[in-house]
C-alpha cells in the first residue's frame, strides 16, 4: 500500500527514505512551507504543492479525494490537525490514517493545554499565562519577568508571521506589548511563560503506544545545542538511555492518553533539579534520522501496525550516537564560545562520536546537494551584509534554517 506524508521538512525525509528503501511507493503533500527537502528525493513518487494559499487542509483533502488508498502519516503540525479532524472521511476513502487518540493529538498542539495537562497528571511544566487579545496583556499584574513568549499554535502562527524562533525572551511588561501587539491584533493566541533555568541542553522520549496504551518501544536522546541559542532549533543531538526521562515521558503520555507516535521534550531546572515539560509532538520529528539510525524505526512501525506487516525490530537502540547539523552546529558553537559557555575543545570532543546526518545519502545525494547550495547562498548573503555594515533595528524573531523547517522539535 502507498503512503502519503502530509508536510514536514527533514523528518519527512527521513521517513521517505525508510519506507522507499521498503519497496513502499511514496507521495508528498507540501504543506505551508513547501520547499521540505524531500522534494528533490528520490524516495518521493509524486510531490504535490498545495493549491490555497495558508492552510493546506482543503486542497489535501481534494487531493486524497480521488487518490489511491494509501497510509496517511503526518510530519508536521498541520498534518497532525489535518488527520483528527478528518479521519472519519479518510477511512471511508479507504485510506488508513496514523493511529492516535485525535483528543489528545488536539491538546498538544496547543501548548497551554499540554501544559495543563501535565500538571493533572503529577508531570511539572512551567507556569504560564494565555494571552489571545491586548486587554489579557493589559491585564497582567503579578506575572514575573523576565520570561519567554511562545505561540499557543506553533503551526498557525507561522502561517502570519515568518520568518520565527521557537520563542523569544522579554524582559518587562513593555517590551511584551511592543512585541505581542500586532500578534494578538491577529488573533494569534500567544503564551507568557515562565523560562526553566539552565543551559540549552534538552532531553526527550519517543516511544509508541498501542490500543490498551502499552509502549511498544522506549527511546531517549539528548539535545545538546540549538541555534539560535535559547529558542532555536535543535543542530546536536545525542542518543543515551535516560531512564528519569523515559519514566516521566511514560507517565506523561498514558496519564494524558496518547496512542501511536510520541515524543515529549523536557528540560532540567537548575533551580530545583526537576525535568520540566517543554512540548510534546505526537508525530515524527526533526530528529527521526537519528532514532532511525540508532535502530528504532517509528515510520516503518507505523506503516506496518496499520498494514498488518512484520513489525521493525524495536527491543533496543545504540548510545552515543549523534545528529549533527554541520552548518547550524557551527553558528550555533559560534554563539556559545562568544557567551563564554562553550570553547572549542570541548565542542571539537563532543562531536567525536559515531554521526548521523539529516541530508546526506550516498543513495539519494540531491537533497544534500541542493541543502548545501542554499548553505552557500546563505553565506552569500551574509558576506554582502558584512561589507555593507549592519544596520539597527527592531528585535525580530528569526531562525536559521534554508528550508523554512519550523514545525519539529
Amino acid at each position: 500500500m502507498p503512503a502519503v506524508l502530509l508536510g514536514g521538512a527533514m523528518n519527512a525525509l527521513s521517513v521517505a527514505r525508510s519506507l522507499w528503501r521498503s519497496g513502499v511507493p511514496v507521495d508528498i503533500l507540501a504543506g505551508s512551507f513547501n520547499d521540505s527537502p524531500v522534494r528533490w528525493s528520490r524516495a518521493a513518487r509524486r510531490y504535490i504543492r498545495p493549491s490555497d494559499a495558508g492552510d493546506p487542509a482543503d486542497s489535501w483533502l481534494r487531493w486524497l479525494t480521488d487518490a489511491e488508498a494509501s497510509v496517511i502519516l503526518p510530519c508536521s503540525d498541520e498534518g497532525l490537525e489535518f488527520i483528527a479532524r478528518h479521519r472519519r472521511s479518510l477511512e471511508e476513502m479507504g485510506h488508513r490514517p496514523i493511529e492516535a487518540a485525535d483528543d489528545v493529538v488536539l491538546a498538544m498542539l496547543d501548548k497551554s493545554r499540554t501544559y495543563e495537562l501535565a500538571r493533572q497528571v503529577g508531570v511539572p511544566a512551567p507556569n504560564t499565562v494565555t494571552l489571545r487579545t491586548r486587554d489579557d496583556l493589559n491585564a497582567i499584574t503579578d506575572f514575573l519577568f523576565p520570561c519567554a513568549i511562545k505561540p499557543v499554535e506553533s503551526h498557525v502562527f507561522t502561517r502570519r508571521f515568518r520568518p520565527f524562533a521557537k520563542g523569544a525572551y522579554v524582559n518587562d511588561p513593555e517590551e511584551a506589548a511592543r512585541l505581542l501587539g500586532p500578534i494578538l491584533d491577529e488573533g494569534v493566541a500567544m503564551l507568557l511563560t515562565e523560562v526553566v533555568e539552565g543551559t540549552d541542553e534538552c532531553c526527550s522520549y519517543y516511544s509508541y503506544l498501542d490500543e490498551q496504551g502499552e509502549p511498544l518501544t522506549h527511546f531517549t536522546k539528548r539535545k545538546l545545542r540549538q541555534y539560535p541559542t535559547r529558542f532555536g532549533l535543535g543542530t546536536y543531538h545525542m542518543t543515551g538511555w535516560q531512564p528519569d526521562v523515559a519514566k516521566l515521558g511514560l507517565r506523561f503520555f498514558q496519564g494524558v492518553g496518547l496512542r501511536g507516535v510520541g515524543n515529549v521534550e523536557f528540560k532540567r531546572d537548575r533551580r530545583d533539579g526537576q525535568l520540566k515539560l517543554i512540548e510534546c509532538n505526537p508525530r515524527f520529528t526533526n530528529a527521526h534520522e537519528l532514532v532511525r539510525h540508532s535502530g528504532i524505526d517509528f515510520g516503518l512501525l507505523a506503516y506496518a501496525r496499520l498494514t498488518g506487516d512484520p513489525l521493525p525490530p524495536l527491543d533496543h537502540f545504540r548510545d552515543n550516537i549523534g545528529l549533527l547539523f554541520p552548518y547550524e552546529d557551527l553558528r550555533a558553537f559560534r554563539q556559545y564560545r562568544q557567551d563564554g559557555e562553550l570553547t572549542t575543545s570541548s565542542w571539537i570532543r563532543s562531536l567525536l562520536h559515531p554521526q548521523a546526518f539529516p541530508y546526506l545519502d550516498k543513495g539519494d545525494p540531491r537533497p544534500s546537494l541542493v541543502n548545501f547550495s542554499h548553505y552557500v547562498k546563505a553565506a552569500g548573503r551574509r558576506s554582502a551584509r558584512l561589507v555593507r555594515g549592519s544596520q539597527p533595528g527592531a528585535p525580530t524573531l528569526e531562525v536559521a534554517d534554508p528550508y523554512g523547517a519550523v514545525e519539529a522539535s
